[in-house]
């Protein structure tokens, strides 16, 4: 038995340097990965030169040497995974639940706790906020005369990275810790207000306000939480844009998706599909889902 569980470990490892090799996982993508599945540190090395070409390719040689310079990742990463299980379960639709883990994650490390695949730095964080923020530019839709809504803010990294760009942000987050490093992230832009809200609705939020609600890993949770809470908010989430407005969500279920049954639930909700499960980010495998309300 426990030769076939290394074999199967290590055919699983091998899975994800196969699609760095392939070029379709980012370096600190890939070493997430590899945390994830490995049951030992040393593991990931011997994945890692496990074949000549692993080691000469260069996108998988970005991974040796970020593992190199992060092998505190290792410990970070499984204590993240320990402290917020992605599981469906009893407590997965209490918003209550949520607020508490990401309370514990902020306190860990705010950067893994809003996207692990950060390995908890800073710099891997802003370079895959770039990556985003500039997504949307080039869809127009953070221009400077758009207000927009963070569902799901976190600790404020992209509310921080629109600012400059836009008319106003709001951020909401269920996580009073997270909020309160929002806080210090945003302190220097007028333009940016945080709330905490309930992660039921967006119940303080008035109606026809927003050019574009994004939610940037954000419904997955929705997702573990039942079907009510993510009808709600994609209703919700019509209701506060402007007529239309775009609700951009990168990442939609941690699950695979099936295309129809979302584009069931937008339309239900009066939302019209624009980009149904496209790959669109550089420093991330985000999976990106932008619909539009039409009127």
């Amino acid at each position: 038995m426990a030769e076939q569980h290394d074999s199967e470990l290590t055919e699983r490892l091998q899975v994800t340097i196969d699609a760095c090799l392939r070029g379709e996982l980012a370096p600190n993508v890939a070493l997430m990965r590899l945390l994830i599945e490995a049951s030992h540190a040393d593991e990931i090395e011997s994945a890692l030169l496990s074949s000549p070409q692993a080691i000469e390719e260069n996108n998988v040689a970005e991974v040796r040497a970020l593992w190199q310079r992060s092998k505190s990742a290792w410990h970070l990463v499984k204590t993240i995974l320990n402290e917020a299980d992605h599981r469906p379960g009893p407590d997965s639709a209490n918003p209550a639940h949520w607020a508490a883990t990401f309370d514990r994650m902020a306190e860990i490390s705010p950067e893994a706790g809003v996207a692990l695949y950060s390995l908890g730095s800073a710099d891997l964080l802003e370079a895959a906020t770039t990556s985003i923020v500039g997504r949307l530019r080039a869809w127009d839709l953070a221009r400077p005369d758009h207000v927009v809504l963070d569902l799901g803010c976190g600790i404020g990294r992209v509310a921080a990275a629109l600012a400059g760009g836009v008319r106003f942000v709001v951020g909401t987050d269920i996580s009073g810790r997270m909020l309160a490093v929002a806080r210090q992230r945003c302190a220097a832009y007028r333009n940016v207000l945080l709330l905490q809200t309930s992660g039921r609705d967006l119940a303080p939020l008035a109606s026809d306000v927003f050019d574009l609600v994004l939610a940037v890993d954000t419904f997955p949770y929705l997702v573990l939480g039942g079907s009510g809470l993510v009808e709600e908010h994609l209703r919700e989430a019509r209701r506060v844009l402007k007529p239309g407005g775009s609700l951009v969500m990168f990442n939609f279920a941690y699950a695979e998706t099936d295309d129809s049954v979302f584009r069931g639930l937008v339309s239900d909700a009066g939302l019209a599909p624009v980009r149904i499960g496209t790959r669109d980010l550089a420093w991330w495998d985000g999976i990106t889902y932008h619909v539009r309300r039409a009127g």
